[in-house]
């Protein structure tokens, strides 16, 4: 983010009360970034009497359906976000235009009314966190109807090579908001110890955390760590809630205790009270 300021940050919509709350949460960042902020919208079949294929009837209700998406948007006080409407399957439609508008991010909502519908609960939701090339963010059905101001980010991390990444991106995006972070390492939860062990497994813990959190210094980012004894998937919830952070940050493919998606993003997916990033 702290390279590329301006680049565009794409939301999927489709006229649903929750995906407008993702373009909301959008919006919001897009205005504190000083990033640009777009909507794609995927529909499928043409209606009678138009007749699928014709390049003429598809681009007619490509411009119908930006439309009625705008017009959706502009009654939820969203007005001003350009909408390109794409037909095609949805997961396609937003994995390509992200890639051709070369997006920052790319936001969503669960468990939307329309072409999003479940999108963290099949196909779509897996094909996109495992095939995005960009982050993804997540914005949870349970988040509020207007966009909170973001003052801390949670950040998820393992000792695996994609916590690097997670930790640059969120370390850049912390850096462009002017916000702290807290730093979720888990110290191989579940197994009891005396102790005396627990301290020096704890102080070794935060030693390899404090090696890695050389971009957050470098760039001026305030932090605290937090070490966790229990599922990492709850120890982001509950750390999330304690700190009052608005946005959990994790890496996909992770090989420690934050890896596969299935578990961690699709839990904090049904679980988590603020949106989430998955950094690919």
């Amino acid at each position: 983010m702290t390279a590329h300021p301006q680049s565009t940050i794409l939301v999927g919509v489709d006229g649903s009360p929750n995906a407008n709350v993702a373009a909301a949460w959008a919006v919001e960042i897009g205005r504190r970034l000083d990033a640009p902020v777009e909507a794609v919208v995927a529909w499928t079949e043409l209606p009678p009497p138009y007749v699928d294929g014709v390049d003429e009837h598809v681009a007619e209700m490509n411009t119908h359906v930006a439309e009625v998406m705008t017009q959706a948007l502009d009654g939820d006080a969203l007005d001003g976000i350009n909408v390109t409407a794409v037909q095609g399957p949805t997961a396609d439609v937003l994995l390509s235009t992200a890639d051709e508008k070369e997006a920052a991010m790319l936001v969503v909502g669960t468990r939307g009314l329309g072409p999003l519908a479940g999108l963290l609960l099949g196909s779509i939701s897996r094909r996109l966190l495992f095939t995005t090339q960009r982050p993804l963010v997540v914005v949870p059905r349970r988040a509020p109807p207007h966009a909170q101001e973001l003052t801390r980010v949670l950040v998820g991390v393992d000792c695996s090579p994609i916590a690097r990444r997670v930790l640059s991106w969120s370390a850049g995006f912390c850096a462009d908001l002017g916000v702290p972070a807290t730093i979720v390492r888990c110290a191989s939860p579940g197994c009891e110890r005396p102790p005396g062990l627990v301290e020096r497994v704890d102080g070794r813990v935060r030693s390899e955390a404090e090696e890695a959190l050389e971009g957050f210094r470098d760039l001026g980012v305030g932090y605290t760590i937090a070490i966790a004894h229990c599922d990492p998937r709850v120890a982001l919830v509950e750390n999330a809630t304690s700190d009052q952070a608005g946005l959990i940050v994790i890496g996909s493919r992770g090989e420690g205790q934050f890896r596969g998606l299935g578990g961690t993003a699709s839990y904090l997916a049904r679980h988590s009270p603020v949106p989430i990033a998955v950094i690919p």
